[in-house]
C-alpha cells in the first residue's frame, strides 16, 4: 500500500487519516516575504519515522529491520532519517534487563540504515519516571542520560542546517511532579529550552526554510474527533506550552512540524504552518493497523523551499507472538 498526498507551501490537502485543517488566521509577514523573494535551493529527500516501540514480542524487531530494508530500498534514497521519538516499547517502567533488550533489538536494526539519522526523544525512552517503575533513581539508565549519550549528540535536542535548510530536535517531555497523576510525564518544551529555541532561530534567521521535530504533538485534533469537541486532552497528550512555542517561532519560515505520540496520521494547517502528525512504525503496537491506518513511515521531499510528502507503508504483515 502506498498512500502520496501533495503539499505545496501554504496549501492544505488530506492526508489518510484523523485529519484537522484550519486556516482562520494570516500568513505570518516573514513567510510571505519569503515567497515573494525566493532562492532556489537544492532539492533533497528525508524520511521521519516515528514510534517504532522495538520490543522482542509480536514480532516487532524483524518489523523495524523490514521497515529499515524498504528505506533503504527508496530511490532515491533520503539524505537522512529523522525519527520522532518512543523508539523502545518502553522504559519508563520496566527494569534494566527489559530497557537493555529493547535498546538491543533497536540498534540491531537501526546500525542498517544506508543513511545519517537524527533522534528525537519520546517519553517511552526515558528511563524510569513511570511511579511503576522497577528501575532505581541511581541507575545510570534512570531518566534521559542514555538517550543523550547514546543517540541525541549528547543532548535531548539540537539543530543542523542541510542544503539551505534548517532542522530543529525538540525534546517535548518533561517530569511530572511527584503524586501527579499520569504516567509520570508530561508535554513541555521546558524554559532552558525555549531560550535556546530563541537564540537558534534568530541565528538561523527569517527566511531560512525550517523544519520542527518533536515526539509530542503541539496542536491535535484526533481526541476531539473520536470523543466530542469538548473532549479534554490530557497533560501527557499535547505540549501544554504550544501557544508560547508557536508565538516564539511565529516570525520565521517554519515549513513544517513534525510530530508522533499519537499513532495516527493528522495534518493541521494553521496560522500559515503545517504540523505533521505521523503515524506509527508500529502501527497500533505491532497489534495491527490504527484508525485503518497500516505501519508506515513519510517520505519528504524538498525542493526550492517548498516540500511534498507521502507515507509509505512497508509491507509488514502482523503476527500473532
Amino acid at each position: 500500500m502506498f498512500q502520496s498526498n501533495r503539499v505545496a507551501r501554504r496549501q492544505f490537502l488530506q492526508a489518510g487519516g484523523a485529519i484537522a485543517g484550519a486556516s482562520l488566521f494570516p500568513w505570518n509577514a516573514a513567510s510571505s516575504l519569503a515567497e515573494e523573494s525566493k532562492v532556489a535551493l537544492p532539492g533533497f529527500r528525508f524520511v521521519f519515522l516515528t514510534d517504532i516501540h522495538t520490543q522482542p514480542e509480536l514480532g516487532a524487531a524483524d518489523g523495524w529491520m523490514q521497515c529499515v530494508q524498504k528505506i533503504n530500498q527508496l530511490d532515491p534514497l533520503p539524505d537522512f532519517v529523522i525519527t520522532g521519538g518512543d523508539l523502545i516499547m518502553d522504559a519508563l517502567a520496566p527494569d534494566a534487563e527489559r530497557i537493555d533488550l529493547e535498546w538491543k533489538l533497536f540498534d540491531q536494526a537501526a546500525k542498517e540504515l544506508a543513511v545519517p539519522v537524527h533522534h528525537a526523544i519520546g517519553n517511552h525512552d526515558i528511563g524510569g519516571w513511570s511511579p511503576k517503575s522497577k528501575l532505581s533513581k541511581t541507575d545510570p539508565r534512570y531518566g534521559k542520560d542514555l538517550f543523550a549519550d547514546r543517540y541525541g549528540q549528547g543532548s535531548t535536542y539540537h539543530s543542523f542546517d542541510h542544503k539551505g535548510w534548517h532542522f530543529v530536535i525538540l525534546d517535548s517531555v518533561g517530569k511530572s511532579a511527584p503524586g501527579e497523576p499520569g504516567s509520570g510525564y508530561y508535554g513541555v518544551i521546558d524554559e532552558e529550552q525555549v531560550e535556546w529555541l530563541k537564540s537558534d532561530m534568530a541565528k538561523t534567521g527569517r527566511d531560512v526554510p525550517t523544519v520542527i521535530v518533536t515526539h509530542i504533538p503541539f496542536f491535535s485534533a484526533v481526541l476531539q474527533t473520536q470523543l466530542g469537541p469538548q473532549a479534554p486532552v490530557s497533560r501527557g497528550g499535547l505540549v501544554t506550552n504550544a501557544h508560547v512555542i508557536r508565538k516564539v517561532l511565529e516570525p520565521y519560515n517554519i515549513q513544517l512540524v513534525l510530530s508522533g505520540h499519537g499513532h495516527v496520521r493528522e495534518h493541521i494547517d494553521l496560522r500559515g504552518v503545517t504540523y505533521l502528525q505521523g503515524g506509527a512504525v508500529s502501527g497500533g503496537w505491532w497489534r495491527g493497523p490504527l484508525f485503518h491506518e497500516e505501519e508506515a513511515f513519510a517520505v519528504v521531499d524538498c525542493q526550492d523551499g517548498q516540500y511534498d510528502y507521502h507515507f509509505h507503508d512497508f509491507g509488514w504483515d502482523v503476527r500473532k507472538a
